[in-house]
């Protein structure tokens, strides 16, 4: 019985031809050359929604050039014709790299505040990824994996394979937390779309940034300042400032002179950098802080006693003001037999207040940091 022609179907039935077929020729049958590879896009069916992006055609156009140089910077490094000329934080965090890529090339990109997560398809051509470990060549049947790893059930909560993705909605900027390798796999293979679990992520206000270039350490460098507040510098002001432009913040400006100097400010990220993967100052501690050291170098009038680095030569005081008193006690007696006991009282009482008068009278100057 046939079915009724209403009735739905899984898949299309190819029609049937109607024309006769035709064998190959014997010429075919033994050539031996290899089938040609299939480079046709390999194409999935969704039902799930495509992650929003920003309809600004400017930012998406730059996302898109910040996706593809990620891609060329890792692909050079897969060869090892970067080590090490590639900035240190990139590094810093073994496998975290990407996540560190995003720190420093977006400023002030984070994903500890964290929003919605729902099952979505990102556009590959917005996706950063870390294809620095495999890619199409290291695999053996690349097509068959491309459709397991473009397929819906990539985006399901505790399925296997699972990829998960961080989007920046303001920036429409994703990378890819899980998964990583497979955003270059799939764009290699002509795939449009990545099925994940998509986490947005906030962006701070193109008002709330600003760019400052200055000369600092005997180089050029451009820092990015949150708030008039936080600031970070950028690694790579080549792949940041596209980015940022298209997203609205102004073009990087002067220092300005009322501001901490721009040696201070660097030395204040080096010693930052010692303890973060990104570096990060704030100007109104470190103006506080500034203040604060200024006013330790001033001097001012302080005695023996307030000096934390002073250390008494007890010999010189023994014989300073214990037998010297002595020794003029004994002449004094030798000169005023009849008045001895008012001599050495004059004695002590002279030397023990000379004593306490260089021990805390404030005759000598100092630095306040120096102070007790």
């Amino acid at each position: 019985m046939q079915p009724a022609s209403d009735s739905p179907s899984i898949v299309d039935t190819p029609p049937v031809a109607s024309a006769s077929v035709s064998l190959p020729s014997v010429d075919e049958l033994l050539d031996e050359t290899p089938a040609a590879e299939d480079t046709s896009p390999v194409t999935a069916s969704s039902r799930l929604p495509q992650a929003a992006v920003p309809p600004n055609i400017m930012l998406q156009s730059a996302v898109m050039r910040l996706v593809e140089q990620k891609e060329q910077i890792d692909q050079v490094a897969r060869n090892g014709l970067l080590a090490g000329l590639l900035p240190p934080e990139w590094s810093s965090s073994p496998g975290n790299e990407l996540r560190a890529f995003v720190a420093s090339v977006l400023p002030f990109a984070s994903d500890s505040a964290r929003g919605e997560t729902v099952a979505a398809r990102v556009p590959l051509k917005f996706l950063l990824g870390h294809s620095q470990r495999w890619g199409k060549a290291d695999v053996a049947e690349p097509r068959s994996l491309a459709a397991y790893l473009a397929s819906d059930e990539r985006a399901t909560a505790g399925g296997t394979d699972l990829a998960e993705v961080m989007l920046l909605s303001p920036l429409g900027v994703a990378w890819t937390q899980t998964g990583r390798a497979r955003a270059g796999f799939l764009r290699a293979m002509g795939v449009e779309t990545l099925a994940a679990r998509v986490t947005a992520l906030p962006y701070p206000a193109a008002e709330q940034l600003s760019l400052y270039q200055v000369h600092s350490g005997g180089r050029a460098q451009v820092w990015c300042v949150l708030d008039k507040r936080r600031l970070r510098a950028l690694a790579v002001p080549a792949l940041s400032l596209p980015v940022l432009s298209a997203y609205g913040v102004e073009a990087p400006q002067t220092w300005p002179s009322n501001w901490p100097d721009p040696a201070e400010v660097d030395a204040e990220l080096a010693l930052a950098a010692a303890g973060k993967s990104v570096p990060e100052v704030d100007l109104v501690k470190l103006v506080d802080k500034i203040g604060r050291s200024r006013a330790s170098e001033a001097w001012v009038g302080a005695s023996l006693m307030q000096l934390h680095t002073w250390v008494p030569r007890w010999r010189f005081f023994l014989a300073s003001f214990i037998g010297l008193p002595a020794v003029l006690l004994l002449l004094a007696a030798l000169a005023l037999p009849g008045s001895i006991e008012a001599a050495a009282v004059a004695a002590a009482l002279g030397f023990a207040g000379g004593a306490i008068a260089a021990l805390a009278a404030p005759w000598i100057y100092a630095q306040r940091k120096h102070l007790s």
